[in-house]
């Protein structure tokens, strides 16, 4: 019967998906800013909202078909009508493509390999999306409204708040109809990656509902008591406040890390799951007497452990190849999957690989802060850069504790979405210079 689910599922996503771009008439749609306008919905834009709403239908089994297909159609619209928008951002992650196939030649297990390159792949493909999804400002604003909802619909069918108050709609979606959809650790992946939208739609309106629905996902992890989620939160929010306000950003930085110290070490559930025992409190801080050995990391450790002495320490510069620490947690632990991306990384595509990933952060970091100081005008510059570094930050920290390129592939690519809105920006700048947010 699952199977049946998941299959029926799979059609409607693809028949739907096939129906925006085969559709002659383009959707109508209430305008973002203006009250009473109307304005319509282009192709690539519609196609963005929905791979983004569909993120977390996993649908069991058949993820591959999943996969599959999202690729095969992406690839269909960079060779038709996307404009590849090539720069020093996108030639960086290209050359940490190259060396991934270029690893490929020298593993021993070249369809998990293969596999990986094609996951590797698919945000570069992402990032062309964005970029040719927005063309104007009043599409920027459609589609972080329609984000915050799908986050906060999230949270209410899969989230935290299902999990405690309506466990068999939980279960019903996430487990009982086979993976249909995928929770826990992967939603806290997904919110990680967008949860600067409702902070970005707080910088824009200043209405109070944005930071409601802030609160509303946040609390949806700190339910769940995922703390790679609460820390990619952190982390994501941080960064977007601190390239989007700069200094004043200090105030509301020392609130969240307040409010995170209180999360640990206040709420029982997070403090449980985050210590071995509990001889760390918010004291052992300011006695500076924290134990960080008494962190607990659920056996990840000896996982990383010894994929790095078998993978990368004979191999440091090059690594193994790319699939071989995969392949072997797959056949040697019950976990199935490292819980690193970059042990990955470094075991697969040594320090090589591990140097091109991090130059292409860099890069990104260094393009933000260049433009947004020479566009000082540019409200969407502005914004979508520290949107794009914001969702970085908080991916790159799940990362650290999740396989989010191998498992939750769908939270990795938005990142790279955000980042093509930031080159439109630029662009868009230049052509016409009008593109500052005004207050509604």
């Amino acid at each position: 019967m699952s199977l049946i689910i998941n299959l029926l599922f799979a059609i409607v996503i693809a028949v739907y998906a096939f129906k925006i771009y085969s559709d002659r008439n383009l959707k109508t749609v209430r305008h973002p800013i203006l009250p009473n306008t109307a304005c319509f919905l282009n192709g690539d834009l519609h196609f963005l909202i929905f791979c983004i709403a569909t993120a977390m239908i996993f649908l069991g089994p058949l993820s591959l078909v999943k996969y599959g297909f999202w690729i095969v159609f992406m690839l269909y619209l960079v060779f038709t009508r996307f404009h590849l928008k090539i720069d020093a951002i996108v030639v960086c992650y290209i050359l940490f493509l190259a060396w991934a196939l270029f690893s490929l030649t020298y593993s021993s297990v070249k369809f998990q390999g293969f596999m990986l390159i094609i996951k590797y792949s698919l945000p570069l493909l992402y990032l062309w999306l964005g970029y040719n999804a927005i063309q104007d400002t009043a599409d920027f604003v459609f589609l972080l409204k329609k984000i915050v909802w799908i986050m906060v619909i999230y949270a209410f069918l899969i989230g935290g708040f299902s999990a405690k108050v309506f466990p068999w709609l939980y279960g019903a979606l996430c487990f009982k109809s086979g993976g249909l959809f995928i929770s826990y650790a992967s939603l806290a992946d997904f919110y990680s990656a967008l949860f600067v939208v409702p902070l970005a739609l707080y910088a824009i309106f200043r209405e109070k509902k944005w930071l409601v629905a802030a609160g509303w996902i946040a609390l949806s992890t700190v339910l769940e008591v995922v703390r790679t989620g609460l820390g990619g939160i952190f982390l994501a929010s941080s960064f977007f406040l601190f390239f989007y306000y700069k200094l004043k950003a200090v105030p509301w930085l020392l609130g969240l890390a307040t409010l995170a110290v209180s999360i640990v070490f206040f709420v029982p559930a997070v403090h449980e799951k985050m210590f071995l025992d509990d001889s760390q409190t918010i004291s052992s801080i300011s006695a500076s007497t924290m134990d960080f050995d008494n962190i607990q990391s659920n056996g990840r450790e000896q996982i990383w452990e010894d994929n790095m002495y078998r993978f990368f320490t004979p191999n440091p510069l090059t690594g193994a190849g790319l699939g071989e620490s995969m392949e072997y947690t797959k056949n040697n632990f019950t976990v199935k999957l490292i819980h690193n991306d970059y042990v990955q990384i470094l075991c697969d595509m040594g320090l090589v690989g591990i140097g091109l990933f991090g130059l292409f952060f860099l890069v990104t970091i260094l393009k933000v802060m260049i433009k947004t100081w020479r566009y000082t005008s540019s409200g969407l510059v502005k914004l979508s850069g520290a949107m794009a570094l914001g969702s970085c930050a908080g991916t790159f920290f799940s990362m650290a504790f999740d396989n989010v390129i191998s498992y939750t592939l769908q939270c990795f690519v938005i990142p790279f979405v955000f980042i093509g809105i930031f080159l439109k920006a630029i662009d868009m700048q230049v052509q016409n210079g009008n593109n500052k947010f005004k207050s509604v």
